[in-house]
Parts: C-alpha cells; structure tokens; sequence
C-alpha cells in the first residue's frame, strides 16, 4: 500500500479553496486505465516521490466503490499518518503544489469516517451482533477513530468548520452499548482514549450535534448511565476501565444537559425521559452522593452535579415546574369545622402525574437505591424553585439543629405561599411510602418477613424528612396552610410510631441464636425507624403529641439490638441514634419549659419496661430466648441512662429550671418517688421482683440522683427547696426509718416492707442503692439550701435535720453540742450509726449468691465521706472547745470529761468509717489492669470499681486521712506511686503540666493512672501532712523496686543504706576496674522492652521528684531522697565498670548514662531546694545538706571521671550532651553544697574572731558549725589535689579523654569558687561582714581556703596558656590585677584552635575553654570581695580571646554549630563580671577598651537577633513572658536565648554604673548603630528595599535591643541628665527603621527549610522592638519630653502598619516574594497588642500632643478595628483566639480614651462612630465583628458611651440615620446603662 504525500496547501490558494466542482470523466478514465495490481505497483513506487495528485488520488480512492472498506480504512490511515509527519515538518513547497488542498480533504476524509462509522452501526443494530473489537472499518475500529481525531484536529487547527453528523450519537450509543467493564487492555484503553478525543472534539466544538432526536439522546445516555453505575457500584472508579467510562459519561451528560435546556421536554419526551432514565438517574443521584461524602473523588463529585443538572433540566425545567407548583396536594388533609377531614381530590395535570405515578412504581417494585435518591431529587426541586424566586442556595447539607431556639427565629427566605406550594410536592411523593407502610401494618403481613422492604421504605422517607429540615421546607411558626402540613406529619408520625410497634414484636424473635439474619434486618429497620421519629420531631415537636412514654420504651426495646455489639468507647450506629433520641426530647421539652414532662415520662417508662418484658417473655416461651431477653433489657437500661450525652442532656434541662420552679420539681419528684415505691411493691414473682429490683436501682435511682445533684439552690429560693425536700424525705422516711432502727433484724424487714422480697435474692442490693443514693443527694442539696437561706430560716430548717452545727453560730452551737443524732438524723432522732447501717447491709449483701454489689459499694462510700465531713467539723470542734476549758478556769473537770468521751466517741466512729474505705486498698494491689469508669453508678461492675472507688479516695484526701492508721497511709502513697509514675511519660511532656480535671458528669471515662497523675499534680496534695512525712520513704521505697531487675546480679539493691564511702572511692581508683571498661554504643543494641520502660519510668520518678512543690523537703526528706540517689548512682557506675556483658540489661550503657544524669539533675534540684528554704527560715537546719559533715563530695567529682573514662572514645553527639549536662550538674551540686556548707559554718568562723567570753553560739550549734567548717576545708583540698594531679600528668594533652578529665575537675573547683561567691554576697544581703574574716591572718581555715584558691587559679592559668597560646611560655601570675592596663589584642593566641572550636570541631576543648572563663569569672568576683591575687596580662588573655571569638561569631555568615553557644555563655559569664570590676572600683580601664567591649556586645547581641528571627524580642517583653530569671546561676546554657541574655546582663553592667564618659560612649555607640553607621563597614545599613520589603544590618537591631537595656539599666538624675538628649535623638532613630522596614513582608515568616542562612534581622521583629523602645520612652515621660512631630509619627505607625495586613486579606493574591513563606499569627496578634500599648501610652502621658493630632490617632484606631473583621475560624489571617486577644488589646484604648474625655471633648465620638459602622457590617470586608471578639470589645466600648455627652450621641443618632446602625446604637446604650453605667472605672 501507497504511503501518501499528503501536506496541506496554502489557506490563500484559491483554486483549491473556494473550488468544488468534480473532476472530469477523462481525469477518472485516465486513473482507471491501469489494472488493479499495477495499479498498486504504481501506487507502491510512489511512495517516496511527491506528486500534486496525492490528495486527489486519496479522495477517488475512498469514492471507489469496488475497493472494499478494509482498504479504504487502511487508505485513509496510511494518507494520516503521513499527513501527520509532514504537517510536521511543514513543508511549504508541497503543500501549494497539491491540487486538492488539505483543507478538502480534511472535510472530505471527516465526513466519508463519519458515514463509515454511521454504516458500521446500523450494520450492528440490524444484524443484532455485537461489534468485535478491531474489526475493520467497525464502531471499535482504532483506525477509524485515530482517523476522526486526526480530521478534528486539524480542522480545529486550520479553523476549518467541520459538520457533525446527526447520527453520530448512534455511534456513540453502539461503542457505550458494547462497552464491557472489565479490565481494558493497553489495546482497547488506547482506542477508547482516542474515541473519548473525539467525542470531546465534537460535543465540545462551536456547532456540537445538530440531532433534536430526544429519543437518540434518551437511549445514548441511558447506556452510559448503565455503565457507569456498574463502575461506581463495583468501586472500579480508580481503576483504568472506571476511568474511561467515567469521562465517557460526563462527555455524553454535559451537551444532554445543554441539549434539554435549550428543549424543554414536550409532553411525550417527558414521558419517556421519565420512563427510561428517572430510575437511573435516581439510583446514580444516591450512590454518587454516597461516595462523595465517603472518598470525595474528582471524577464522582462531578459525575454528581451533572447527574443532578440532568434531572434539573428534564424534570423541573422553568418552562413547565408552574405544574409542580400547582399540585394542591395539601387540601384534603385540612380539617373541617367538625374536625374531619375535607373530602377533597388532588387534580395534578397529566403531564406531571406520569412523573408520580413512576415514583410510586420504583417504591412497588422496591428499587432501594432509586428510593434512597428521592430525598435527593426533592432536594434538587427546593434548590430549583429558590433558584427561580431569586434565593440563595447552600452547597451542601446543613447541619440539623436541636431544639427550638434556633427554629422558633429562623424566617425563611422563601414566601409562604412557595414552601406551602414545596411542602405540596413533599406530600405527593410521601403519600405512596404511607400506602406502602399500610401493607406493612395489616394483620395478614409478617413483619419479620418483610424487614428488609421496611427497612428501604424508611431509608426512603427519612431521606425525605431530611431535605425537608435542611431546606427549611416547613417552618412551624409560618404555616399558612389551615393546619394541614401539621395534620399530614401527624399522619406519618402515627403510621410510624405503629409500625414501631409492630417491628417491636419482632425484637425478641431476634435473640434466637439461629436467627442472625433477622436480627441484623431489625436493627438497621429500628435504625432508621429510630431516625424518622427524630426527624419528625424536629420538623414539629406535637406531631407526637405527649405520649413520650411510649417513645423511651421504643428506645429502651430497640436498644437491646445494640448493646451486644458496642462497649462504653464504641458504640454501634442504632445506639448512638437512640441516645441522640433521647437527647433530643429532653432538649425540646427542656426549651418549652416542660422539663419535667420528658424527664418523668423516662421515670414511667422504666417502671412500665418491667411489665412489657414480662409479657413479651410470657408471649415467647422458649427459655434460651427469655432469658437473653431478660438479660438484654437490663443491659439496655444500664446503657441507655449511662450515656455521657444523655446525661448531660438532663443535667442541663434541669439546671435550666427557672429559680422559682425548683421547689415545684421537687414536689413532682417526690410524687414520682413514690410512684415508684408502691410500684416496687407489686409482686410479679421473684424473677420480675429482681428485674423490677434492678431498674429500680440502676434506672430510677440514676434519674432521681442526676435531678437532685443538677437542680440549682439560690438564696432566693433555699427555702421553698428545703420545704420539698422535707416532703420528698416524708416518702422514704416510714421505709427508712426501718432500716435504721435500733432493732436487729431491722434491714430485713426494710427489704420486707420495699419488695416483699426474701434476702437472697439479688434484688436487694438494687433496693439500698435506690434508696441510699436518694437520700445522701437530698442531703446534700438540703445542705447547699440550709447555708443559702436566712439566718433564722437556716436554724429552722437545721432543727428539721437535726443538725445544729450547719446553721448555728459557735455559742448557740456549744448549748446543743452533745445532740449530734448521726448520719441519718434526717430521718430518725434515735438512729443507729452508718457504720452499723453498713454492716447490716453488708452481712445481707455479701454472699456467695449476689453476683456483683459494685454499685452498692460505691454507694457506701459515698456516705462514708459524707459521714466523715460532718465527722470532721464536729471533732475539731470538740477539739477546740475541750482545749479552752482546759485553759480557763471555772469549767468542771465532769464537764470537760464528758466532753471528752464524747469526743472519743466520735473519733471512734471516724476511725471505723475510715478503716472500711481503706479496707478497698486490697483492690489495687491485687488486680494490676486499669479499667475505665464512665462516671455513672449504674455502669459499675467489677471491673470498673477500682477505678471508681480509687476517684473518691484520691478525691478526699483531706477528708479520710485525718483518721486513717500510718500503715494505710503509707499503704496509699505506695499505690498512688505506683498508679501514676509508670504511666506518666505517656501523657505529660514535662511532669507537672496539668491533666483534664476529673469532674462530675464529665463526658470522658477515668481510669486509676488518670485519676492518680491528676492526685500527685496537684500541689494541694503536698499540704497533707501525712505525705510531707512518708512520701520520701514510699518513694525510695518504689525506686528500689523499679530499678531492682536492672542490677539484679546478685547483689541486694538496697538505696537507703549508708555504705562506706572511702571504700566506695577507692575501688574506683583501683586499676583493675578502671581500665578495660571503655565502651561504644552501638545502635545495633537492642533493648529488652520491659528494661526499657523501667529507664523511663526512673526518668519520670525524677522528674516528678525534681517538680515537686516547694515546701515538701523536710531535713529527713532530704536526707532520705539524696542517700537513695547517691546510692542509685553507686550502682550505676558499678555496671558501668563492671565486667558482666552478658546480661541483656547492660546492653544499653547509654541507658545507664541517661539515668545517671538523670540522677545528679535531680540532686542539684533536690539540693537548691533545700538549700534555698532553709537559708531564711532556719540555718541549723542546712547540717542536712551536708550529711552533718559526712557528705561524700568527693563522690561527685570521682564517679563523674569513672564514667567519663567508660564513654571516653564514643564521640556519639548524644553522649557528648550528657556528659556536658554532666559537668554542669556536678558543678552545680558542688555550688549548692559550698554555699550551704559556708553559710553554716558561718557562726563559727565569726565566733572565732570574737573573744570568748562575747561568744555567743550554743555548743550544739558551734559543734554543727564546726563539721561544716571542716567539710569545707576538706572538699577545698580534695578539690586541690586532683587540680594538681591532673596538671602534673603526662599525658596526651589533646587527648578527648584528658580533655573530659580537665573539664570535669574544673567544674568541680569551679562551683566550688562560685559557692564561695554566692555566700559572701547573699551575707551582704544579710548585713553580715563574712569578708572580713578574710582580712585575719593566722587563721587557719581561712588560711586554707586561700592556699586552695590561689591553687585553683594558678591551675586555670597554665591550663589557658597551654590551650590557647601560639607558644608554650606561660605568664607568670605575678603582680596585681589594675584595670587600666587592660588592653584588646595584645596576645597572640592561637587562631587556627579558636577556628576549629568555631567550625565545632573539638568539642572537649570547647567545654574545657568555657569551664575556664567560668571558673575565672568566679576568680574575678572573689578579686572584688575578698582581694584575691590576679594577674593583669591574663585577664588580657581572656578579654583577646572573648574578642575573638566573639567576633568571628558575629561575622560568620553560616547558622553556627550547636555547641558554639557552649564556651560563648563561658564568655559572657566573664565580661559580666569583669564589668563589675569596672562598676566596683574607679573607673580607670581605657575608654578605647571600653567603646570596643561595647561595640562587641553590639555585634554578638546583633547576630543573636539575626539567629533568632521572628523569635527575637526585647528584655522587658522577656521577662513578662518567662518564669526562669536572668541571674539563675545555673550553667548548662545552650540555647539561643540564653546566650543572648548572658550578653545582655553583661551589657546592662557595662552601662549601669560607670562615670559620664563611658556612658556617653555607650549611648553614642548605640545612637550609631541606629543610624546605621559602623566603622569598617558600608556606611549606611538600613534599606528600603521593594515590594519585599526594606531590611537592617543585625547591629541596627542590636542597638535597639541596647537602647531598652539601657532605659532600665540607667538611674539616678545624674545618669538621665548624662543620657537624655541622646535618648530623645535615638527616638528619631526608631521612626527611621520602622518607616524603611513597613510592608507586608513583616507579617510573614520563612518555613524552617530557608532559616539556615540568617545574616540579616527579621523585619517584623525589628519593628516590634522599635514599638516597643517607643511606648517604654513614652511611659518615662517624666525624664523625657517627646516632641509634638514626634507623638505624630508614633500615632501614624498602626494605622501604616496594619494597612498592608488589610490589603492582605482584601488581595486574592500574594506577591512572589511572599509566596514561599507563612502568615505568622503569633507575631501579628504581639504587634497588635503592642500597637495598641503605645497609642494608649502616648494618649496618657502627651496628652496635649496627641489631641493636636487626634486624626491620626482615629485613623489608626479605625484601621485596627477593621483588623478585627479578618477573623475566621480558619482563616488566612487570624482565628478567634488570635480576634478575642486582640479585641481585649483594643478595649484598652478605648477605655483610656474614657479616661482623657475631658481633653479629648467632642471628638470622642470619632471612635464610638467608627465602632458602630463596623460592628454594623459596613466595614471594609462588610461581614462586621464576631460576637466572641465583641465581648471582650464590649467593655472598652461602654467606656466610650461614657466619655460621650448626651448631644454628642444625639448628633450621633441623627448622623447615623435609620438602618442598623442607629439599632446599634440604641442597643448598646441600654446595655450600658445595665451593666456599666455609674460603676467606676473599667
């Protein structure tokens, strides 16, 4: 075959374009000549030549009748794909040499494809085959198609118009015909690809098809829709096959669509469109919605909206919905006068009732999911009419609301006469599901074999219902149909509410074991049966009338389909629709101000649900069946009222009653109470006795008790409650008072007189439930009523309880104090004790035959607490009173006796009570698993008890431990550990933060860890006395037990032995165990999982022991905790050195490692705690830190370097962390113990001084003083010894090993220095001149402390020399110390050294450099107490070394390691204290030193800025937000933060006390950075920049951070007179920087991927800062004077700042600059709130200025109110919390402008204008402010109508003119003369 030449000639040759003539006979005859295969050789040797007659020869060929149509198609595939080439390469010489140019040909070759693939079909059609994939020249003809694109392409490209066949939708109906969904090959996905193409082209080209057929068009899409519901069915729309078809559909839809709006059906059309295509559509409407809402997949959810365009356009089309609107439907459901019904006949035209006569077909036939798609379709109707009267339509569902409120106020946007026309509609297509329940409900019809039709009728009808409340459809309040919409939903409601009985009759059947099938059909029927009633009810709550007790016995039957399926946490559908149910009545009712109608209608219904199931039981006499059922019920009962929601639904209703009504409630419990009484007494026999026993405890009881704890006591009505609680009382007393009698067979004979039953029975436990919880919550709201009422009224009403201790004063009290009549005086004045009461009921109760008394249980304990507090308060008493008369004279000792005995007597009681709670600690040590309590009674078994009882024990704590034995005491503490340390790592970050507080009718379940992590939390704990006393021993008590199985290797784990110490020391010196113990971790160690959680457990036990309130270390406490750390430390190291590989436990040294860091971080806590409460309070006590001498110090220092020398060749990053933190604890533990030890040994070194005869110190105390003093003296040369040894070794001295050796004997000697310090100034503080035992020679200890020192600080000299100096010649400390010969970069240190510490490499000699300027820092301070020998050339040494590398660090481009800020906080430590030399001596040191030591500050705090970006911030904002002060001396610094605050405290020294000339070299220093000037540097650094923003040299900020450290650190006239002028100049500075830096680009962050590279400052921080510098300099307006343009400027800045955050909202569209980063809500919300700072700061203290230019002032008020408009839950710019905050920043100006109205005057009305037209919806985004945001607005507010005269709001008033703004107006001053108005200021 040919391969035709066939390139497209030019558009402008016009004998090829505009010809159409036929070529002439010869031109045929001429190509005939030749026969068939020459002509085909011809042909074949044409293929490479080009020939003008390609085109010419192609389109004779294809009119050839004797070629067949195989040939023609392969003609005309080959003539494409050449075609295609050489379109290509355009070749233009060819295409003007054709004859027929390409253009033709094109619409030839388009038009012959077209009738070959028309043929094709009607061969199909006619034959009745199927079209066979390939075949030639066929429907699914890949040649063919390719063919067709290649025309519509081409066509498209040469805009030549091509014309669509009108039969080509009979070719695509033939392809979706003969389309199989299967799994398409890349054959047959590679042809239906190319057919979709084309379909595309042609339905999606200007003409589309011309075919009017609706026919055609019916009978095409009913084929895709019949594919493509297969696909969604099948779930295959991910698939390749879904896929196609998908597109397929939606290509043929949408030209159907336009199709059918542009032809409205005619009468015979609908017909058939309803007939062919409403059940499809109706089907694809709900499996598509389906799975929308379950996948929201791309293709569904548009496949949705089309399918529902379709039904919109077919049925509801605007030219004939008026027959929709018309249908009447409603007239024969309105009542005449005589209250029938009206004989009425709907007449609906013919045209529509076709449509509903197929709706009623679908729902005979029983097609479910077209049934389940009518609520949809009725959706689509409401939408189209609202779309036709001009309403806005809601994309998706509305949420159904509960309740009235929001109902009884919405107005529907549609007319009345509309939604009446709608509810017409609703009628038509209800009326056949109500015939179709009819069937249902006739005597002949089984409903157990029709559940599965019941249950796709009430799917059906509540899809419906559903639309119905959504659109708003009927709204009862605006009914205008005469009462027939509510006559025609009461019609469904009764057909409903009877086929819930009947399907109620089936529900027993179900718990046959061999009828699964059934069961599984009743409870998706009861489903949605349960759903419909709900549903009804919303629509109008009297459809069911006030029958509510036949509704709680639905949800009661229905709920035992549930229960067996779902537990507490995860209920199963039908219950969580039958608790919403139920939630449901109680709120509708509750908002009617029936409370109490549902509510007893629950009560009534439980006792009636004891009658039903005995008949149903009696009905079905199968045992197996009866007894499930009876099972079933209770449980249903149980689940049903345990319900959090459903609880919390009554807890609410109730305490909505009106105050008023409270009493009446009461009155109507009671009646109900006692209802349920006689109702008990009934006997049904002894299995319904228990039954009705059993809801009568675990149901009524839990009603009654959540009615009593929820209603609500006032002192306006405390004593009409306490009038119905004494008639409630009145019901139970006669039967109570039996129980409690003095008589020994008196708790039987209650049971006798309740139920007539006999004690074994099971029900008896129910009865004293019921019972006992009605009495102790009438108790106790009788009590809340007695201490509300009157003062005579609460006596009255305690002479009723018989409890004088309530009501009476102390004297009225002491006359009845012998007359306490027991817990249940109430009741009987001769009762018998609780106690007694319990022990009856417990002798009854507790036998082998009652399954489980949890409840009962729980009930006790309850009233053993009550008990108890009564208890309480009358044994204190007793106390009192018996310890006055002792006291005073005149009082009889018979008297007091009698006293006495009574008071035994009731500590007696108390004890008991105490010892039956305590009795349950058996419980928790038996039974180690935790199982969650819902917090209801009823919900108690086994199980749950634990948990339940453990709540009320922890919760009591106060209450019961006063009378516990120490053994239970101890007993509890050891649980509490037990239940809450293990667990606590899972629910708290840092131990301590607080817990979701365990209340009552809480909606979460509890367990004992939850409730035992909440106890120990909870810092009240810690004021029992009995935990300050045994907490340390239970708690070393459960470390020993937790930490055992790690060193069970034989030896006994004991942590509060006293082991000997020396001993201890010198087997780690031992060479032995030194050596060959060094170990690498490896992180293919595995750990034993169980070990593992114990390493955490440990971590937690410390970390609580570390948080641990202050207050709770006693001297023995302290003693305990450190000898049980000391010795887990002992051991620790022990298996660190150890030999013993084998076992798994030691694997993981790393482990041990943490726990033992673990453990000197806690004794440092432990340590400062101590150490600081006993300092004030009592200095004899701190002999305890020091083990009264015998502390093992030296312990510290040797085991740090034995486990050192284990981890000394791992150079693991972790491990390098641990052993840094290490160091620092160690250090500071050597701190703490020195200071505590020097402060105690204090009197002593001053006694020494004195005479003797002046001493003046007991022998005792000098005795303590002198083991202090000794241990002192001791650890000094311990300390001094290794310092020697470790500097004569002869070692690697780069060695890391040496290194970590160096640094870790450093930072011993180094705390010890700063202990020294620390307690010569805290002596300071206390007027005690410490210093002067200093200045005595011949002194012995003092003598000894100065060897030591002088040691210690030639020790930091040469090690500095040998690490930091080019050569090894060291400087000789001789000479003293003189500031002026300090000098800046006169030593030639070692650069390379400080480059590799800078780059963070060596590590250790990074730790080792900062342990030195640390300890020489101590040496400095000690230089200025105690006069100590310095020398001058190494302080130079340390200054060249802090200014170099200071300075590297600030230059450094690159985000620096980690470790860097390890030896910068070293470096800071030492320029704070070699500032204080200059503050504490004349100022000699050289102003060129110190304006350098200023600029270096400038610069380290500037890249500090520039590192920290939007997290930087000024000192003062700091300290309000941070609770660790600055001076904490603690070292482990390794933030960012603290860095920058070491500089700063440096900095802040620098500049606070020096002459005038170094402060004016500071200031000036500072005012330069402002500027923007730096020597040796660009001259300018602040830039403007573009649309990004402008941006500052991290020095700018520096100097800005600088200037507000120097207004705080600045006192003194003297200073401020030096100071001001400058200050004043550095203001302007500011306005500079803020005006470069505003844009946008300031609200925004970078991602933590961009922060690596930080050079310059962030903007937005920038400016805050300056906002800030500016309201501090404001607020010191008494110092300095600002002047009036510069108040302007400042007024200005919101409004110019805020602008840009407006513009971000209004713009749709983000600059590129900004695209790569986020909105910083943080940042925005403190720039808000700063704003707002400083406007209300510069209208108080200038005010004159800022009334000058009040303008600018509103202007910027104006721009952040309308900021408040931005807020969206989840909007770009703010959330509500972010709005609330805001609005509160807001009212501050508001109110302050209150404060100036008498400067301001009129113009106070400015503000209140502004507020109103926003809050109004005017403002710029027009939706107004949030009602959270207005409430913390509305205050300031207030205070604006306050600064308003009465004209100013009548000129308001008049301006505003009628609309919202006036109401706002008038609303808001009634408000404020009800809640603001002549109550002082906000």
């Amino acid at each position: 075959m040919a391969d035709y030449q066939s390139p497209r000639a030019e558009t402008s040759s016009a004998s090829s374009s505009k010809k159409k003539r036929k070529l002439p006979d010869s031109d045929n005859n001429h190509n005939e000549k030749p026969s068939k295969s020459s002509r085909n050789n011809q042909l074949h040797d044409e293929e490479t030549t080009s020939s003008p007659w390609t085109n010419l020869q192609l389109v004779l060929s294809l009119q050839k009748n004797s070629f067949d149509i195989e040939k023609k198609v392969k003609l005309a595939y080959v003539f494409v794909n050449l075609s295609f080439n050489q379109v290509e390469e355009d070749d233009d010489a060819i295409q003007s040499s054709e004859v027929i140019s390409f253009e033709r040909v094109i619409i030839f070759l388009n038009n012959w494809i077209q009738s070959t693939l028309i043929s094709s079909e009607k061969k199909i059609r006619l034959d009745g085959f199927m079209s066979q994939f390939g075949v030639s020249g066929s429907c699914l003809d890949y040649r063919c198609w390719k063919i067709f694109k290649f025309c519509l392409e081409e066509g498209a490209k040469l805009h030549v118009s091509l014309s669509s066949a009108r039969d080509i939708l009979k070719v695509v109906h033939c392809i979706a015909s003969n389309t199989v969904v299967k799994d398409f090959n890349d054959d047959e996905f590679a042809l239906y690809d190319t057919i979709l193409d084309c379909i595309s082209s042609v339905f999606g080209s200007h003409g589309g098809v011309s075919n009017e057929n609706l026919d055609l068009w019916i009978l095409l899409v009913g084929a895709v829709l019949e594919l493509v519901l297969k696909v969604v069915n099948n779930k295959l729309e991910d698939s390749r096959t879904g896929g196609v078809i998908l597109n397929l559909t939606c290509l043929v839809l949408d030209p159907f669509i336009k199709f059918l709006r542009l032809h409205p059906n005619k009468k015979n059309g609908f017909h058939d469109f309803v007939d062919r295509l409403l059940e499809l559509l109706l089907n694809l409407l709900h499996v598509t919605h389906k799975a929308v809402v379950n996948t929201n997949h791309v293709w569904i959810s548009k496949l949705s909206k089309l399918i529902e365009e379709v039904l919109c356009q077919g049925l509801f089309h605007p030219s004939h919905i008026d027959g929709f609107l018309s249908l009447q439907s409603l007239t024969k459901y309105k009542l005449s006068d005589d209250g029938k019904q009206k004989d009425a006949k709907t007449v609906i035209k013919s045209y529509h009732r076709h449509f509903f006569d197929k709706l009623e077909r679908i729902i005979i036939e029983k097609k479910a999911f077209a049934l389940f798609g009518e609520g949809e379709l009725f959706r689509l109707y409401v939408h189209c009419i609202k779309r036709q009267e001009g309403v806005e339509v809601s994309e998706g569902s509305r949420k159904i609301t509960d309740g009235l409120s929001e109902k009884s106020q919405q107005v529907s946007a549609l007319s009345a006469e509309i939604r009446k026309s709608l509810f017409d509609f609703f009628v038509q297509i209800m009326e056949p599901f109500l015939c179709d329940i009819d069937t249902y409900l006739k005597d002949e019809v089984g409903i157990g074999s029709v559940l599965e039709d019941v249950f796709c009728t009430l799917k059906s009808v509540n899809s419906i219902l559903v639309v119905l409340i959504e659109e708003e459809v009927y709204v009862r309040v605006d009914d205008t149909s005469e009462g027939a919409c509510g006559n025609f939903l009461k019609l469904i409601c009764d057909k409903v509410t009877l086929l819930s009985t009947k399907i109620g009759q089936v529900v027993p059947l179900t718990f046959d074991v061999n009828n699964g099938k059934c069961k599984e059909l009743a409870e998706v029927a009861a489903k949605e049966l349960v759903l419909c009633i709900n549903y009804l009810l919303r629509i109008d709550y009297e459809v069911h009338g006030n029958d509510l007790e036949s509704l709680w016995l639905l949800i009661f039957s229905y709920a035992t389909l549930g229960h067996s399926s779902i537990n507490l946490q995860d209920k199963s559908s039908l219950v969580s629709e039958i608790i919403d149910l139920g939630c449901h009545m109680v709120n509708l009712y509750s908002e009617l101000r029936q409370v109490g109608t549902s509510i007893f209608a629950l009560c009534k219904a439980i006792r009636h649900l004891v009658s039903s199931v005995r008949d149903i039981e009696v009905s079905h006499t199968e045992s197996s069946r009866s007894s499930f059922y009876h099972e079933s019920s209770t449980k249903s009962l149980r689940l049903i009222l345990s319900s959090p929601e459903l609880r919390l639904s009554i807890h609410n209703a109730i305490k909505s009653i009106p105050e008023g009504q409270v009493s009446l409630s009461i009155q109507e419990l009671a009646t109900d109470v006692s209802k349920s009484l006689e109702w008990m007494k009934g006997n049904l026999g002894n299995l319904y006795q228990d039954l009705k026993a059993e809801a009568l405890g675990s149901g009524l009881s839990e009603v009654y008790a959540l009615i009593l704890d929820s209603l609500v006591v006032t002192s306006g009505n405390s004593s009409l409650v306490g009038v119905s609680l004494n008639d409630l009382m009145s019901v139970i007393s006669p039967i109570m008072s039996i129980l409690i009698s003095q008589q020994k067979d008196g708790a039987h004979k209650f049971l006798m007189e309740v139920s007539g039953c006999k004690d074994e029975t099971s029900s008896a436990c129910w009865i004293f439930v019921f019972l006992f919880r009605l009495y102790y919550s009438s108790r106790s709201l009788y009590h809340q009523a007695v201490s509300l009422a009157p003062p005579t009224t609460s006596k009255k009403m305690s002479e009723v309880m018989r409890d004088s201790f309530t009501a009476c004063s102390g004297n009225d009290w002491l006359k009845n104090m012998e007359k306490d009549e027991g817990y249940f005086s109430w009741i009987s004045q001769s009762s018998v004790s609780l106690l007694f009461v319990i022990e009856a009921v417990s002798d009854i109760c507790c036998k082998e035959n009652v399954s489980d008394i949890s409840p009962l249980t729980y009930v006790l304990n309850v009233m053993i607490i009550q008990r108890l507090v009564d208890l309480n308060r009358l044994v204190n008493s007793y106390e009192f009173v018996i310890k006055r008369n002792e006291n005073e004279d005149g009082i009889s000792g018979k008297q007091n006796k009698r006293l006495q005995k009574r008071f035994l007597k009731l500590t007696e009681e108390a004890t008991g009570l105490v010892n039956v709670m305590t009795g349950h600690f058996s419980l928790f040590r038996e039974c180690q698993l935790d199982y969650p309590w819902d917090m209801t009674v009823a919900a108690l078994d086994k199980k749950s008890l634990q948990s339940a009882i453990w709540c009320i024990i922890c919760q009591n704590i106060d209450i019961w431990s006063k009378h516990a034995a120490k053994k239970k005491l101890k007993m509890f503490l050891s649980i509490l550990l037990q239940k809450s340390l293990p667990y606590a790592s899972n629910r708290f970050k840092q131990f301590g933060e607080r817990n979701d507080v365990v209340e009552a009718l809480n909606l979460k379940t509890v367990t004992c860890q939850e409730i035992s992590l909440e106890l120990l939390c909870n810092s009240m704990l810690y004021e029992e006395k009995f935990v300050r006393r045994h907490m340390a021993s239970r708690f070393c008590e459960f470390l020993k037990e937790l930490v055992s199985p790690l060193f069970s290797n034989g030896v006994e784990v004991e942590l509060q032995a006293h082991p000997n110490w020396p001993d201890v020391l010198n087997s780690l010196k031992i060479p032995s165990v030194a050596s060959n113990n060094i170990r690498k971790i490896s992180n293919e160690q595995e750990v034993d999982p169980s070990v593992e959680i114990i390493y955490t457990v440990c971590e937690t036990a410390f970390n609580f022991l570390s948080w641990m309130p202050k207050g709770c270390l006693s001297s023995k406490s302290f003693s305990l905790y450190s000898t049980c750390i000391l010795n887990l430390e002992r051991f620790i190291v022990g298996a660190l050195l150890g030999d013993d590989t084998d076992d798994p436990s030691l694997r993981n040294c790393y482990e041990l490692l943490r726990l033992f860091v673990c453990c000197r971080r806690t004794l440092k806590k432990l340590m400062v705690t101590y150490c600081e409460e006993n300092m004030e309070s009592s200095q004899n006590s701190l002999g305890a830190i020091h083990f009264e001498g015998k502390f093992p110090a030296l312990w510290l220092l040797e085991s740090l370097l034995s486990v050192q020398h284990v981890f000394s060749e791992d150079k693991n990053t972790h491990v390098n962390k641990l052993m840094f933190s290490l160091m620092d604890y160690t250090s500071y533990v050597f701190l703490t113990l020195t200071k505590g030890s020097f402060i105690h040994a204090s009197p002593f070194l001053i006694s020494s001084r004195k005479p003797l005869q002046q001493k003046d110190v007991s022998t005792i105390d000098q005795e303590d003083s002198i083991d202090a003093n000794n241990f002192m003296i001791h650890v000094a040369d311990a300390l001094k010894g290794h310092s020697q040894i470790m500097l004569a070794r002869n070692c690697e001295k780069t060695s890391r090993s040496h290194l970590l050796k160096l640094s870790s004997t450093i930072a011993c000697f180094q705390g010890f220095l700063w202990g020294l310090a620390s307690t010569l100034c805290y002596m300071d503080t206390r007027n005690i001149n410490l210093k002067a035992i200093f200045l005595r020679r011949n002194f012995e200890p003092i003598d000894k402390l100065k060897l030591c020192i002088d040691a210690y600080t030639t020790s930091v000299q040469k090690l500095l020399c040998e690490l930091v100096l080019q050569d090894d010649n060291l400087i000789e400390a001789s000479g003293s110390f003189r500031l002026e010969d300090a000098d800046m970069g006169s030593v030639n240190i070692d650069h390379l050294f400080f480059s590799r510490l800078l780059a963070g490499e060596n590590l250790e000699a990074a730790f080792l450099l900062r342990q030195l300027f640390i300890a020489y820092s101590a040496i400095l301070k000690l230089n200025l107490q105690i006069k100590t020998a310095l020398s001058t050339n190494l302080v130079n040494i340390f200054i060249g070394v802090s200014e170099f590398l200071l300075l590297e660090f600030s230059n450094n481009t690159e985000t620096p390691s980690e470790f860097t800020y390890v030896f910068l906080d070293g470096i800071g430590k030492f320029l704070e204290e070699l500032a204080n030399h200059l503050c504490s001596t004349n100022p000699t040191l050289p102003t060129k030193v110190y304006e350098k030591l200023i600029g270096l500050h400038l610069k380290a705090i500037g890249k500090c800025i520039s590192l920290q970006q939007k997290r930087a911030t000024l000192e003062s904002h700091e300290t309000e937000s941070r609770t660790k002060t600055m001076n904490d001396p603690e070292y482990a610094c390794s933030s960012l933060d603290e860095i920058k605050n070491r500089l700063r405290l440096s900095f802040k020294v620098f500049v606070g006390k020096p002459s005038e000339l170094y402060i004016s070299s500071a200031i000036q220093s500072i005012r330069k950075a402002l500027i923007g000037q730096q020597e040796g540097c660009v001259p300018y650094q602040i830039y403007s920049g573009n649309s990004g923003g402008g941006k500052v040299s991290s020095v700018v900020a520096a100097g800005i951070d600088c200037l507000d450290v120097v207004l705080e650190a600045i006192t003194g006239r003297k200073g401020l007179r030096t100071v001001k002028t400058d200050i004043l100049g550095s203001v302007c500075c500011l306005f500079n920087v803020i005006y470069h830096l505003q844009s946008p680009q300031i609200f925004f962050k970078n991602p933590i991927s961009n922060t690596h590279n930080c050079v310059d400052p962030d903007t937005g921080s920038v400016v805050l800062m300056c906002i800030e510098v500016l309201t501090k300099v404001s607020g010191k307006h008494a110092h300095y004077q600002i002047d009036a343009c510069h108040v302007a400027q400042a007024l200005s800045i919101p409004a110019t700042l805020f602008q840009n955050m407006l513009q971000l909202k209004t713009s749709n569209d983000k600059t590129q600059s900004m695209s790569d980063k986020l909105f910083d809500r943080p940042y925005s919300t403190e720039l808000y709130g700063a704003c707002c700072r400083m406007l209300y700061t510069f209208l108080r203290h200038h005010k004159r200025e800022s009334v000058r230019h009040i303008a600018l002032l509103q202007a910027s008020v104006s721009v952040l109110l309308h900021c408040l408009e931005t807020v969206q839950e989840s909007g770009f710019v703010w959330g509500l919390r972010e709005g609330v905050k805001c609005g509160a920043f807001l009212r501050r100006i508001y109110e302050e402008i209150r404060q100036q109205k008498d400067v301001i005057g009129q113009d106070c009305r400015l503000f209140l204008s502004s507020y109103l037209v926003v809050y109004s919806g005017y403002g710029p985004l027009k939706i107004g402010i949030r009602r959270e945001i207005d409430e913390a607005l509305r205050p300031g507010v207030y205070a604006l109508i306050d600064s308003c005269s009465p004209d100013d709001l009548q000129y308001l008033h008049t301006v505003l003119g009628e609309g919202p703004c006036r109401k706002t107006l008038a609303n808001l001053q009634h408000d404020y003369k009800i809640n603001f108005q002549y109550e002082g200021k906000v």
